[in-house]
Protein backbone atom coordinates (compact mmCIF):
# COMPACT_ATOMS: atom_id res chain seq x y z
CA UNK A 1 0.00 0.00 0.00
CA UNK A 2 1.18 3.21 -1.05
CA UNK A 3 0.00 6.72 0.26
CA UNK A 4 0.62 10.09 -0.68
CA UNK A 5 -0.30 13.72 1.00
CA UNK A 6 -2.85 15.99 -0.81
CA UNK A 7 -0.86 19.17 -0.17
CA UNK A 8 -3.30 21.47 -1.31
CA UNK A 9 -7.27 19.51 -0.84
CA UNK A 10 -8.77 22.72 -2.93
CA UNK A 11 -7.10 22.13 -5.77
CA UNK A 12 -7.67 17.95 -5.67
CA UNK A 13 -11.35 18.81 -5.43
CA UNK A 14 -11.60 20.71 -7.73
CA UNK A 15 -9.61 18.23 -10.30
CA UNK A 16 -11.92 15.24 -8.94
CA UNK A 17 -14.83 17.02 -9.54
CA UNK A 18 -14.31 17.73 -13.06
CA UNK A 19 -13.24 14.26 -13.42
CA UNK A 20 -16.70 13.01 -11.87
CA UNK A 21 -18.82 15.92 -14.15
CA UNK A 22 -16.71 14.49 -16.93
CA UNK A 23 -17.21 10.75 -16.16
CA UNK A 24 -21.27 11.47 -16.02
CA UNK A 25 -21.04 12.90 -19.26
CA UNK A 26 -20.90 16.58 -18.16
CA UNK A 27 -19.07 18.90 -20.43
CA UNK A 28 -16.51 20.93 -18.28
CA UNK A 29 -14.81 23.82 -19.91
CA UNK A 30 -11.93 24.54 -17.54
CA UNK A 31 -9.14 22.42 -17.38
CA UNK A 32 -9.34 19.45 -15.24
CA UNK A 33 -5.51 20.19 -13.54
CA UNK A 34 -5.05 23.67 -12.69
CA UNK A 35 -5.42 25.26 -9.28
CA UNK A 36 -8.87 26.26 -7.88
CA UNK A 37 -9.47 29.76 -8.48
CA UNK A 38 -11.27 31.08 -5.50
CA UNK A 39 -11.09 34.31 -6.23
CA UNK A 40 -13.82 34.29 -8.31
CA UNK A 41 -16.36 32.18 -5.68
CA UNK A 42 -19.01 34.41 -4.42
CA UNK A 43 -18.45 36.13 -0.75
CA UNK A 44 -18.99 34.03 2.09
CA UNK A 45 -22.55 33.36 3.03
CA UNK A 46 -23.47 34.82 0.44
CA UNK A 47 -26.04 32.24 -0.91
CA UNK A 48 -29.56 32.05 0.98
CA UNK A 49 -31.23 29.02 2.35
CA UNK A 50 -33.23 29.51 -0.81
CA UNK A 51 -29.97 28.94 -3.91
CA UNK A 52 -29.59 25.17 -1.85
CA UNK A 53 -30.20 22.79 -4.73
CA UNK A 54 -27.91 19.35 -2.90
CA UNK A 55 -26.24 18.85 0.19
CA UNK A 56 -23.44 16.36 0.61
CA UNK A 57 -23.83 14.01 4.01
CA UNK A 58 -20.64 12.42 5.00
CA UNK A 59 -20.15 9.61 7.11
CA UNK A 60 -21.11 9.70 11.20
CA UNK A 61 -18.16 11.31 12.84
CA UNK A 62 -17.35 8.06 15.13
CA UNK A 63 -16.23 7.09 11.74
CA UNK A 64 -13.81 9.41 11.06
CA UNK A 65 -12.61 9.52 14.56
CA UNK A 66 -12.08 5.17 14.24
CA UNK A 67 -9.79 5.97 11.12
CA UNK A 68 -8.03 8.79 12.81
CA UNK A 69 -7.78 7.21 16.55
CA UNK A 70 -6.56 3.57 14.86
CA UNK A 71 -3.94 4.74 12.73
CA UNK A 72 -2.80 7.45 14.13
CA UNK A 73 -4.35 9.79 10.86
CA UNK A 74 -2.76 13.43 12.05
CA UNK A 75 -4.05 15.42 9.13
CA UNK A 76 -7.63 14.23 10.05
CA UNK A 77 -7.14 15.15 13.64
CA UNK A 78 -6.22 18.75 12.76
CA UNK A 79 -9.25 19.01 10.47
CA UNK A 80 -11.28 17.70 13.07
CA UNK A 81 -9.80 20.38 15.67
CA UNK A 82 -10.67 23.02 12.89
CA UNK A 83 -14.39 21.48 12.85
CA UNK A 84 -14.91 21.87 16.13
CA UNK A 85 -13.86 25.57 15.88
CA UNK A 86 -16.57 26.03 13.57
CA UNK A 87 -18.98 24.75 15.88
CA UNK A 88 -17.70 27.87 18.24
CA UNK A 89 -18.02 30.21 15.55
CA UNK A 90 -14.35 30.39 14.46
CA UNK A 91 -12.43 29.19 11.41
CA UNK A 92 -8.39 28.86 11.89
CA UNK A 93 -6.51 26.47 13.65
CA UNK A 94 -5.21 29.13 16.78
CA UNK A 95 -8.60 30.45 16.94
CA UNK A 96 -9.83 26.66 16.76
CA UNK A 97 -7.02 26.24 19.76
CA UNK A 98 -8.21 28.64 22.06
CA UNK A 99 -12.04 27.76 21.76
CA UNK A 100 -10.28 24.05 23.08
CA UNK A 101 -8.54 25.81 25.90
CA UNK A 102 -11.56 27.34 27.01
CA UNK A 103 -13.60 24.14 26.57
CA UNK A 104 -10.85 22.57 28.75
CA UNK A 105 -10.72 24.39 31.27
CA UNK A 106 -14.61 25.06 31.42
CA UNK A 107 -15.77 21.15 31.46
CA UNK A 108 -12.74 19.31 32.71
CA UNK A 109 -11.30 22.16 34.72
CA UNK A 110 -7.68 21.56 32.95
CA UNK A 111 -5.42 24.67 33.38
CA UNK A 112 -3.66 26.11 30.06
CA UNK A 113 -0.48 25.78 32.27
CA UNK A 114 -1.38 21.85 32.05
CA UNK A 115 -0.31 21.50 28.17
CA UNK A 116 0.91 22.82 25.27
CA UNK A 117 -0.68 22.26 21.89
CA UNK A 118 0.07 23.80 18.39
CA UNK A 119 -2.28 21.95 16.31
CA UNK A 120 -5.08 19.27 16.40
CA UNK A 121 -2.76 16.20 16.18
CA UNK A 122 -0.17 16.41 19.14
CA UNK A 123 2.35 17.29 16.38
CA UNK A 124 5.82 19.16 17.60
CA UNK A 125 6.57 20.72 20.85
CA UNK A 126 2.98 19.84 21.97
CA UNK A 127 2.96 18.80 25.58
CA UNK A 128 0.60 17.66 28.42
CA UNK A 129 1.18 16.90 31.98
CA UNK A 130 0.25 13.03 33.15
CA UNK A 131 -2.76 14.34 35.22
CA UNK A 132 -4.18 15.96 32.34
CA UNK A 133 -4.33 13.11 30.38
CA UNK A 134 -5.70 11.09 32.75
CA UNK A 135 -8.25 13.54 33.58
CA UNK A 136 -9.76 13.50 30.35
CA UNK A 137 -9.73 9.46 30.39
CA UNK A 138 -11.24 9.50 33.31
CA UNK A 139 -14.12 11.81 33.04
CA UNK A 140 -14.42 10.79 28.96
CA UNK A 141 -16.71 7.75 30.65
CA UNK A 142 -19.10 10.17 31.29
CA UNK A 143 -19.71 11.27 28.09
CA UNK A 144 -22.56 9.79 26.20
CA UNK A 145 -20.17 9.52 22.88
CA UNK A 146 -18.11 7.40 25.53
CA UNK A 147 -18.46 3.99 23.11
CA UNK A 148 -17.61 5.20 20.23
CA UNK A 149 -14.73 7.09 21.44
CA UNK A 150 -13.58 3.85 23.45
CA UNK A 151 -14.01 1.73 20.22
CA UNK A 152 -12.19 4.04 17.90
CA UNK A 153 -9.11 3.68 19.91
CA UNK A 154 -6.52 0.81 18.90
CA UNK A 155 -6.43 -2.39 20.59
CA UNK A 156 -3.39 -4.11 21.90
CA UNK A 157 -2.12 -7.14 19.76
CA UNK A 158 -5.15 -6.92 17.55
CA UNK A 159 -5.42 -4.11 15.20
CA UNK A 160 -4.75 -0.16 14.69
CA UNK A 161 -1.13 0.77 16.00
CA UNK A 162 -0.88 -1.55 18.14
CA UNK A 163 -2.06 -4.28 16.49
CA UNK A 164 1.86 -5.29 15.83
CA UNK A 165 2.52 -4.80 20.06
CA UNK A 166 2.66 -8.71 20.79
CA UNK A 167 6.11 -9.12 22.53
CA UNK A 168 4.10 -9.44 25.71
CA UNK A 169 2.14 -12.67 24.56
CA UNK A 170 5.11 -14.71 24.87
CA UNK A 171 5.02 -14.74 28.52
CA UNK A 172 1.76 -16.36 29.08
CA UNK A 173 1.07 -14.72 32.55
CA UNK A 174 0.95 -11.36 30.37
CA UNK A 175 -1.01 -13.18 26.89
CA UNK A 176 -4.53 -12.90 28.33
CA UNK A 177 -3.73 -8.74 28.16
CA UNK A 178 -4.14 -8.91 23.67
CA UNK A 179 -7.62 -7.07 23.02
CA UNK A 180 -7.62 -5.61 26.85
CA UNK A 181 -6.15 -2.44 26.46
CA UNK A 182 -7.28 0.48 24.26
CA UNK A 183 -5.10 3.32 24.01
CA UNK A 184 -3.85 5.81 21.17
CA UNK A 185 -0.22 5.75 20.99
CA UNK A 186 1.90 9.27 20.19
CA UNK A 187 5.45 9.28 18.44
CA UNK A 188 7.32 12.30 18.35
CA UNK A 189 11.35 11.31 16.77
CA UNK A 190 14.11 13.51 15.05
CA UNK A 191 16.73 12.58 13.37
CA UNK A 192 20.04 12.36 16.01
CA UNK A 193 22.63 15.23 16.22
CA UNK A 194 25.26 12.49 16.01
CA UNK A 195 23.71 9.73 13.78
CA UNK A 196 20.96 7.68 15.56
CA UNK A 197 16.98 9.18 16.51
CA UNK A 198 15.94 11.10 19.80
CA UNK A 199 12.68 9.83 20.91
CA UNK A 200 10.87 12.88 22.16
CA UNK A 201 8.36 11.79 22.69
CA UNK A 202 6.36 7.91 22.66
CA UNK A 203 3.34 6.86 24.79
CA UNK A 204 0.32 4.79 25.38
CA UNK A 205 -2.64 6.28 27.04
CA UNK A 206 -6.40 5.01 26.94
CA UNK A 207 -8.10 1.71 28.94
CA UNK A 208 -7.60 -1.59 30.66
CA UNK A 209 -10.04 -3.97 31.38
CA UNK A 210 -8.06 -5.88 34.17
CA UNK A 211 -7.54 -9.82 34.83
CA UNK A 212 -9.17 -9.13 38.39
CA UNK A 213 -12.25 -6.76 36.04
CA UNK A 214 -11.52 -3.56 37.23
CA UNK A 215 -10.98 -0.51 34.36
CA UNK A 216 -8.19 1.65 34.64
CA UNK A 217 -7.50 4.85 33.03
CA UNK A 218 -3.78 5.07 32.34
CA UNK A 219 -0.66 6.70 30.64
CA UNK A 220 2.91 5.25 29.49
CA UNK A 221 5.28 7.86 28.18
CA UNK A 222 9.10 7.69 27.04
CA UNK A 223 10.89 11.22 26.71
CA UNK A 224 14.10 12.13 25.67
CA UNK A 225 16.00 9.18 24.67
CA UNK A 226 18.43 8.26 21.90
CA UNK A 227 18.39 5.21 20.10
CA UNK A 228 20.38 3.67 17.10
CA UNK A 229 17.68 3.13 14.68
CA UNK A 230 13.91 2.74 13.53
CA UNK A 231 13.81 -0.70 14.66
CA UNK A 232 15.34 0.14 18.48
CA UNK A 233 12.50 3.02 18.46
CA UNK A 234 9.54 0.26 17.73
CA UNK A 235 11.00 -1.62 20.56
CA UNK A 236 9.74 1.21 22.88
CA UNK A 237 6.43 -0.20 22.11
CA UNK A 238 6.76 -3.58 22.26
CA UNK A 239 8.00 -2.28 25.85
CA UNK A 240 5.10 -0.73 26.99
CA UNK A 241 2.83 -3.26 25.67
CA UNK A 242 4.53 -5.42 27.72
CA UNK A 243 3.76 -2.74 30.63
CA UNK A 244 0.34 -2.44 29.72
CA UNK A 245 0.04 -6.33 30.01
CA UNK A 246 1.54 -6.11 33.79
CA UNK A 247 -0.97 -3.53 34.57
CA UNK A 248 -3.90 -5.97 32.74
CA UNK A 249 -2.26 -8.53 35.42
CA UNK A 250 -1.64 -6.68 38.37
CA UNK A 251 -4.21 -5.07 38.53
Amino acid sequence: MQTFRIANPANYARTVFIEALEADGVKVDAPVVEANPTQILPAKNSYSPANQVARLTGLDYAQDAKYILKVSYNIGADTSLVLYGLTQGVDSMSASLEAEQTNLAAKYGIPSSEYSFVDGSGGGQTTATTGAVTKVLIDMRNEPEFNAYKAALPVLAKNGSLGFVTDFESDPTLAGAAGQVEAKTGTYILAGASGGLDVKGQGFGGYIQTRSGKNLAFMLVVNNVQVSDLQAAIQIFQDEGTISAMLWRDY
